[in-house]
């Protein structure tokens, strides 16, 4: 669920809150097991999202890791671009 708020100095108003996506996150069946993280700067979030399939292709669970993530990004990117 995601909310608009208003911030006036001590005081905090939300709006009502409403689902962020109409797609629902990936369920690992596992307690305390987040299927998305928030970054530090509370402005992105990374959400494992369930794969579309037809139904004649059979689910493929696998799990891709990226090591490095920004070193890369900077050497696909260069600074200054």
């Amino acid at each position: 669920m995601v909310a608009n708020y208003t911030a006036n100095g001590d005081s905090f108003a939300p709006e009502k809150p409403r689902p962020w996506s109409e797609k629902r996150l990936v369920n690992f069946g596992l307690i305390g097991t987040a299927s998305y993280d928030v970054a530090p700067d509370g402005n992105h979030i990374a959400a494992l999202m369930p794969v579309e399939t037809s139904e004649s292709q059979q689910s493929q669970n696998h799990v891709i890791f990226l090591m490095n993530f920004f070193d890369e990004l900077r050497r696909k990117v260069p600074a200054g671009k």
